[in-house]
C-alpha cells in the first residue's frame, strides 16, 4: 500500500467513526473524528461537509461556513456544500439570526464577568429561544442556574443540551452538580409546617389544633366508605394500573431491542474497519516467530499489543488501557509505530472515559485519595483530557485532601494551559487562597 493510499484509508476510517457518532447524536465525538479525517486528507469532501453539519447542529455557524467554503473551493461542481452555504448566509448578515444571538451570548458573558448573573441569564434565554441548539449558550445558562441554586431550571437546560450532543462531557459534569443540589434541596423540603396539615381555632381561652380534613363520621358511614374505597381501588388497579404496567413493560422491551441492534451495528462497523489491523498484528507476530534474531521481549511486545486490541474489541477497555500503558513506545518497530499510536488513541479514548467517571465518583463521594490516584493516572496518559478537567479536579482533590503544595502546582498548570477560561479563573481564586494561608 502506498503512502497516499494509507493516508486516504486513515481519513476514511476517521470519517466512518464520525458518521457513526453523528448518527447517535454524539456530536462532540463526531467533530473530533471528522477533524482528524480532514487533517489526514484535506480533500475528503464528505468528511468536511459532515463536519460543517455537526458544527451547524451545535450552533457554531462560523465554523460550519468555513468548512463548507473550503469544500466548495476544492470541488465547485455537484457539491452539497453550495446549498448549505446559500441556506446559512442570510443568518450570517449583520441583521441575521446568527449575529443577533451571538451578540446576546457575548453580552451575557460580559454580564456574568461583571457579576450581573440575572442579566446574563436573561440574555442567554433570549439567545437560546432564537437558536435552541446553540450548545455554548445552553451550557453557560446551566452553569449560571447552578451558581444561583436554581437546580430544576439547570436540569431542564442540560436535558436540552443532551438532546443536541448526547455525550458532552461538560454537560455531564454540570448534571452531577445539579443532582447533588437537588438531593440536598429535597432533603430540606421534607420538613413541613404544622399549619400545612392542620387548622387552628379558639375555643374559649384555649387554642385548639385539629387536622384540616377531620370528619366525625358515624360508624356505618365509615364502614360504607371503607368498602367503597376497596371496590374503587380494585377497579382502578384492574382498568388503569395493570394495562399501564403492561404498556410500560412492552415499551421497555422495544427500547432494549433497539439499543441492542444499535450496539450490534456499531460493533460490526468497528470489526470491518479494524480487520486490517488484526491482520497486520498477526503478520508481525508470525514474522517475529520466524525471525530467530529477534528477542523474546519483542515477541511479548507484539503479543501484548494484540491482547490489548482483543480486550478493546471485547469491551474490556480498562484491561486494554492498562496493557498499553506498560508498553514502551520506543520499543515498537517504526514500521508499526503509526498503527500502534492509532490503537493506543482508540483504547485511551474509552479507557480515560472510564477512569474519569471513576475519579468523578470518588471526588463526589469525598474519597479524595482514590480520586487523586485516578486523576493522576489520567493526567499521566493525557494531561489535556477533558480540556483540562482532569487537571483541574486533580488539583481540587489535592486541596480537599490537605495537600496544598501539590494543589498549588496543579492549579498553576491549569492557569498556564487554559488562560481566560472559567477553570483558570477558579484555579487562580483557589491558588490565592492557598498562598495566603
Amino acid at each position: 500500500m502506498s503512502v497516499y493510499d494509507s493516508i486516504l484509508a486513515r481519513s476514511n476510517l476517521y470519517y466512518n467513526q464520525g458518521l457513526e457518532c453523528a448518527k447517535l447524536r454524539n456530536l462532540t465525538g463526531a467533530i473530533s473524528a471528522l477533524r482528524k479525517s480532514v487533517h489526514c486528507y484535506k480533500g475528503n469532501i464528505d468528511a468536511r461537509n459532515l463536519l460543517g453539519l455537526c458544527y451547524y447542529e451545535v450552533g457554531e455557524y462560523v465554523l460550519a461556513l468555513r468548512e463548507w467554503v473550503i469544500s466548495e473551493n476544492l470541488k465547485p461542481e455537484e457539491n452539497p456544500a453550495s446549498g448549505y452555504i446559500a441556506q446559512i448566509k442570510p443568518d450570517m448578515s449583520r441583521t441575521g439570526k446568527y449575529s443577533q444571538y451571538v451578540k446576546k451570548y457575548n453580552q451575557a458573558l460580559e454580564y456574568a464577568k461583571g457579576g450581573s448573573e440575572d442579566l446574563a441569564i436573561l440574555q442567554l434565554k433570549k439567545a437560546v429561544s432564537m437558536n435552541p441548539k446553540y450548545l455554548q449558550a445552553l451550557l453557560l445558562l446551566a452553569l449560571l442556574y447552578i451558581h444561583e441554586g436554581q437546580f430544576p431550571q439547570a436540569k431542564d437546560v442540560l436535558t436540552k443540551a443532551n438532546k443536541v450532543d448526547v455525550n458532552n462531557l461538560q454537560a455531564q459534569l454540570y448534571m452531577e452538580e445539579v443532582k447533588a443540589g437537588l438531593a440536598l434541596k429535597n432533603t430540606k423540603s421534607r420538613k413541613r409546617n404544622v399549619s400545612d396539615d392542620s387548622v387552628e381555632y379558639k375555643s374559649g381561652s384555649e387554642t385548639v389544633i385539629r387536622p384540616a380534613y377531620f370528619k366525625d363520621n358515624a360508624t356505618i358511614s365509615t364502614i360504607i366508605n371503607i368498602i367503597f374505597g376497596i371496590v374503587v381501588g380494585f377497579l382502578i388497579s384492574f382498568f388503569l394500573v395493570v394495562p399501564g404496567v403492561r404498556r410500560h413493560a412492552t415499551a421497555d422491551s422495544a427500547a432494549k431491542l433497539v439499543e441492542a441492534n444499535n450496539k450490534i451495528s456499531t460493533k460490526n462497523v468497528a470489526i470491518r474497519n479494524y480487520q486490517e489491523q488484526i491482520d497486520e498484528l498477526n503478520k508481525k507476530i508470525e514474522d517475529a516467530e520466524k525471525n530467530s534474531s529477534k528477542s523474546e521481549g519483542s515477541m511479548n511486545l507484539y503479543k501484548g499489543i494484540l491482547k490489548a486490541y482483543m480486550d478493546y474489541e471485547s469491551g474490556k477497555y480498562e484491561k486494554a488501557g492498562e496493557t498499553l500503558a506498560e508498553i514502551d513506545e520506543n520499543e515498537v518497530d517504526k514500521d508499526f509505530l503509526k498503527s500502534f499510536k492509532k490503537l493506543k488513541k482508540l483504547v485511551n479514548d474509552r479507557y480515560l472515559r472510564i477512569l474519569y467517571k471513576q475519579a468523578a465518583g470518588f471526588y463526589n463521594q469525598a474519597e479524595y485519595e482514590k480520586a487523586i490516584e485516578t486523576f493522576e493516572t489520567i493526567i499521566k496518559i493525557d494531561e489535556e483530557y477533558g480540556d483540562g478537567d482532569a487537571l483541574y479536579f486533580g488539583a481540587q482533590s489535592y486541596r480537599m485532601n490537605g495537600n496544598s503544595q501539590k494543589a498549588i502546582v496543579m492549579y498553576q498548570r491549569v492557569i498556564n494551559m487554559y488562560p481566560d477560561t472559567y477553570k483558570a479563573r477558579n484555579a487562580q481564586r483557589y491558588l490565592d487562597q492557598l498562598k495566603n494561608q
